[in-house]
């Protein structure tokens, strides 16, 4: 075999081998990327529908608190439907959360939703108001880590105020 009949039938089998090859090669890096786009477009979709869900339960959460409070203060007492519809909206939204969110948070939202509706509707079997502040800070912290918020927790003490005046 002479050099010219075997560069006239090799070297075009060799360019088709190749753009062949360059060819899989760039189809196998776009669906590469693209698969690496769409995973973190579904990580983006669940963190925002977690999101929503926690912040449907504070928002709830929230206003079974400022029921307890109206209570504690003995002023502009709520109304027993009031206090009712809160508990519902409550804990659907504790449902809400345990739906779309790790175990752990929804346990905690859980033991936070109990510890609220205990405070309302028995408020002598929780003398220690630091039960449901432990609860609500166990749930933020099981929050933060669902929604992937690193750092030191939220936990912060309140300085004592001073009692006396201009000293």
């Amino acid at each position: 075999m002479n050099w010219e009949t075997l560069s006239t039938t090799v070297l075009p089998l060799l360019g088709v081998l190749l753009g062949t090859g360059g060819t899989l090669l760039g189809q196998h890096l776009a669906t590469r990327v693209d698969r690496r786009r769409l995973e973190h477009d579904q990580l983006v979709a669940m963190r925002t529908e977690r999101k929503a869900a926690i912040l449907s339960f504070l928002d709830a959460a929230q206003r079974i608190e400022m029921v307890l409070d109206k209570r504690a203060e003995s002023k502009d007492s709520p109304s027993e439907v009031d206090a009712q519809e809160g508990l519902h909206q409550l804990w659907l939204a504790k449902k809400s959360v345990e739906l779309v969110c790790s175990p752990e948070l929804a346990q905690s939202v859980h033991d936070y939703t109990y510890a609220l509706h205990i405070g309302l509707r028995k408020p002598d079997l929780i003398t220690d108001p630091s039960v449901k502040r432990q609860a609500r800070y166990l749930m933020m912290e099981s929050a933060r880590q669902d929604l992937g918020i690193a750092g030191r927790p939220l936990r912060r003490e309140i300085p004592p105020a001073s009692t006396s005046g201009d000293d």
